[in-house]
């Protein structure tokens, strides 16, 4: 038996116990909640604390590491399938908050020459409108109200 045909028969058993370890894996994963944004939010907080506990060593750091970890894999393991949707559901209407305003904030730096974002007085929408200063007459198409709206520069 050559060397090549050894080596095909190593990778075909490789192959078989890396599928029965996945099928393992699958089975031992059946009725427990997995991984969602939240753990991929602790998982990350965990590395950045990480990387600073590389500069400032401290052991108070190594701790919530360790905790943010098992946090992380208590919930992708844990049966409590509707409490952990309530927990992310929470994070994403957080997390959906703040990166609508940063995005909003980005998209005010990308647009500065151009154009100019203001809020509704009556629906608080935010409006971008073109860059023109002077007094503008301006229409929400949220709430149907017409305003006159002062722009600087």
């Amino acid at each position: 038996m050559t060397y090549i045909n050894q080596y095909r028969i190593y990778l075909r058993r490789l192959g078989d116990n890396v599928r029965n370890f996945l099928k393992k894996a699958a089975e031992f994963m059946q009725g427990r909640y997995g991984h969602d944004k939240l753990n991929t939010f602790i998982w990350i907080i965990a590395a950045v604390l990480y990387v600073i506990n590389l500069f400032v060593r401290s052991p108070f750091i190594v701790i919530v590491i360790l905790l943010a970890g098992a946090l992380a894999v208590f919930r992708s393991l844990s049966t409590n399938i509707t409490k952990r949707l309530y927990e992310n559901n929470r994070f994403l209407s957080i997390y959906g908050a703040v990166a609508d305003f940063f995005k909003r904030q980005y998209m005010k730096l990308r647009d500065f020459k151009t154009h100019r974002y203001i809020r509704c007085p009556y629906c608080k929408a935010q409006l971008r409108l073109k860059k023109r200063t002077g007094i503008q007459r301006i229409h929400c198409p949220k709430c149907n109200s017409d305003f006159k709206k002062n722009i600087y520069f």
